[in-house]
């Protein structure tokens, strides 16, 4: 199907997904990729500063893209701006829609 959203997207995500790894006997997670420059649109839609005496600034943030993404809540999501900076968030509540997932994302800076 065709989305007419894509011409939006305007950065690249890399898609990490928290899985059970058996080492030695041991289980443990560990973050693995499971998608690499994949299209999408990162869009800010707010910020709050919580906690002292060192402040943090949660970042409330919009992730889009196609639906043929395998995004699920709780990924790790590092996304290539078209200016090359890079952001690393972690996915909340994603909701798909005619054309394209909807994410909410977390993202945690010390001011």
């Amino acid at each position: 199907m065709y989305n007419p959203y894509a011409v939006m997207y305007d950065a690249k995500m890399t898609v990490k997904r928290w899985q059970d790894i058996e080492t030695d006997g041991y289980t443990k997670q560990q973050a693995v990729e499971v998608a690499r420059d994949r299209p999408c649109r990162y869009s800010s839609s707010g910020q709050v500063s919580v906690g002292a005496p060192n402040p943090a600034i949660q970042n409330s943030h919009t992730l889009f893209c196609g639906l043929d993404e395998d995004v699920r809540e709780g990924d790790l999501v590092e996304i290539t701006l078209r200016t090359g900076k890079t952001v690393e968030v972690t996915l909340g509540e994603c909701h798909p829609y005619s054309f394209q997932w909807q994410c909410e994302v977390k993202r945690e800076d010390n001011a």
